[in-house]
């Protein structure tokens, strides 16, 4: 049975508090002003039964900063409104607030019952079922209640203790643990205590985590719940959990206590968002407070594709926040003014690690739009799909996800067996595109046998810039038309598998002659410019000549324009061993006179032989490496 958390709504002076109280036995009102003042101020807790728990919030309209931070963590909505009242516009604010964070259970409460007649009452509960029409409490029950004198407290208790039973569990695979912080303190003897609702996951004593946006690394020393020391807790409840290795000042309000390695800091973050009805007009780039988790932040809107988001209507955007904040996958947030503060809408977030939006870039805002109410599997093959030129590992997906390897990999395997993704390695990408890559590939190369036939074969590099794939990814493709024999790899380049290089009658003679020079010329060869001017062949053609010489190793390049054939280098290897075998070091003099040359060739020879680790050089003397 999975516990809920059940939130307080409404408006100031409407009975919150003293429901709470009634139902639980608890003043949720902890704060020494609000019990001087009779008001909350700040969100309270209560607890009903082990499985289910209170966050009271504040009604007035300075708090509502106080209200979302209460209302994010919820999963049950309890709306609150005054008999002797009625609605009033907290009460219109706080049901805009639940619906914006996409609050799907909740009940309703009227409560000062004792303080009208019962047809005032009715009157307030027909004035009620206007408002919550087309909202998700529009079938919600409504329960008349006094607090102070206890009418009909036992039957919305007796309701209460039976949602528990009506939630059931949805956990479907493993959760990485998440507690929004909405309070901080040290506790004599222990340390550091933060507190929370654990919107998912579990955590046992002896666990490590980490604070975010910090990302600093900490161990759960112990953890209380109902006020009771347990070992371990999950999603759904209230936890105070004592941390070690920081210290309480470092942390504040908005923070998250999480499972290392799955959540990383960000100033931007791509999101749906939608304005209510009645807000005004929410101009690009407007500063606007924003309220994610447990904290609130202030950012700069950037719609995709509009100047401005008027009432009523939805957009892709960016936020842009003036400070690092944490966000997950699918996280609710409300939208407020900047000034004066009013919620103007809300949102969710479908990107955690975006590079920046254009306006104009109303093509990605599409395909993003389809995210708002995928499921998981859609998403993953979302993210495959529009990442054809990279190959995306199971723990990257898992990151932008916010969710456990695990289920990552479940999902990959669902859409392998559909034929929809393909695992290269330890990564993963979509079938149609690998397929299509691999085509694309194979086309590049035959052009290009077919407009160079004397060159050898293109770059990698080459192709990987032509398709816009990654090196990782290129190579690998590669590697699979390889093995599968469609095309060979010859060093850093590629050429298809039956392709050889034909050669003129007047280019086969002038590879015969260079053959010869380059070998009977030894460690004393001509120069590239000398050999061009021995031939009447184009410089294009002799260039693509020397390319292929180069890649079938006959001959050597041991620096610019200066090259050697590869039997003189493989004798001058010989020479030079035995040489220092002899004499253990020679200087480059010595060597000169070993291999028969100038000084003009034996020091960019004695070079070449030093960067492929045949000898070492130690000041002006060389020896075997």
């Amino acid at each position: 049975m999975r516990p809920i958390i059940i939130g307080t709504a409404g408006h100031i002076d409407h009975g919150k508090s003293t429901l709470i109280q009634a139902l639980t036995g608890t003043d949720p009102d902890r704060l020494k002003e609000e019990k001087q003042r009779g008001m909350t101020i700040d969100i309270g807790f209560a607890f009903l039964t082990k499985n289910i728990a209170f966050i009271d919030v504040p009604g007035h309209e300075r708090f509502i900063k106080n209200m979302v931070t209460g209302a994010s963590t919820i999963d049950t909505g309890l709306l609150v409104i005054a008999a002797d009242d009625g609605i009033m516009p907290q009460t219109r604010e706080h049901l805009d607030i639940l619906s914006l964070l996409n609050i799907s259970r909740g009940l309703i409460v009227i409560t000062k019952i004792d303080m009208v007649d019962q047809e005032w009452i009715d009157l307030v509960e027909e004035e009620l079922r206007k408002l919550i029409q087309g909202t998700f409490l529009q079938n919600a029950p409504v329960f008349r209640v006094s607090s102070v004198k206890g009418t009909g407290i036992a039957e919305l208790k007796d309701y209460l203790l039976k949602l528990p039973e009506q939630v059931g569990d949805s956990v479907t695979g493993p959760e990485l643990f998440r507690l929004p912080v909405d309070r901080v303190f040290a506790s004599k003897g222990y340390g550091t205590v933060v507190t929370g609702s654990v919107i998912s996951g579990q955590v046992s004593v002896g666990n490590e985590l980490e604070i975010l946006p910090l990302q600093k690394p900490v161990k759960v020393r112990g953890i209380q719940s109902h006020n009771k020391s347990v070992d371990n807790i999950s999603t759904g409840h209230r936890a105070a959990i004592n941390i070690q290795g920081i210290e309480h000042q470092q942390i504040e309000r908005g923070f998250v206590l999480a499972t290392r390695g799955y959540f990383k800091p960000t100033k931007l973050i791509t999101c749906s968002v939608s304005a209510l009805p009645s807000a005004p007009d929410l101009v690009y780039n407007a500063r606007v407070r924003v309220h994610i988790g447990t904290g609130e932040y202030l950012a700069r809107i950037r719609l995709i594709g509009k100047d401005k988001l008027l009432p009523g209507d939805s957009a892709i955007a960016q936020l842009v926040f003036d400070r690092e904040i944490l966000a997950g996958f699918q996280d609710r947030f409300i939208i407020r003014q900047y000034s004066p503060m009013i919620t103007i809408g809300g949102g969710s977030v479908l990107g955690v690690q975006s590079a920046p939006l254009r306006k104009k870039d109303v093509q990605a805002a599409q395909s993003l739009a389809t995210l708002k109410n995928a499921n998981l599997l859609t998403v993953v093959r979302w993210q495959l799909e529009s990442n054809p030129t990279q190959v995306l590992t199971v723990h990257t997906l898992a990151v932008r996800l916010s969710c456990h390897d695990d289920i990552i990999q479940k999902h990959l395997d669902e859409l392998k067996r559909e034929g929809a993704a393909v695992q290269i390695e330890n990564a993963w990408c979509a079938t149609k595109f690998h397929n299509n890559l691999k085509l694309e590939f194979l086309s590049l190369i035959r052009q290009y046998h077919r407009y160079k036939p004397l060159s050898p074969g293109p770059l990698k590099t080459e192709l990987f810039g032509t398709v816009n794939v990654s090196p990782v990814l290129g190579n690998i493709m590669l590697k699979q038309l390889s093995d599968k024999q469609r095309i060979k790899i010859m060093g850093d380049r590629v050429a298809m598998a039956d392709f050889t290089v034909d050669f003129s009658e007047a280019q086969q003679r002038f590879i015969n002659r260079l053959d010869e020079i380059l070998q009977n010329s030894a460690f004393n060869p001509p120069d590239l410019k000398k050999i061009h001017q021995s031939s009447s062949l184009p410089e294009e053609d002799i260039q693509l000549i020397i390319a292929d010489l180069l890649d079938q190793k006959r001959i050597v390049q041991i620096d610019k324009n200066k090259f050697l054939h590869s039997e003189v280098v493989e004798k001058g290897q010989s020479l030079i061993r035995e040489y220092l075998i002899n004499k253990n070091t020679a200087t480059v003099s010595e060597l000169k006179d070993v291999l028969q040359t100038s000084r003009k060739w034996a020091i960019p020879i004695l070079n070449y032989y030093d960067r492929i680790g045949l000898t070492v050089r130690r000041n002006d003397q060389r020896m075997l490496s």
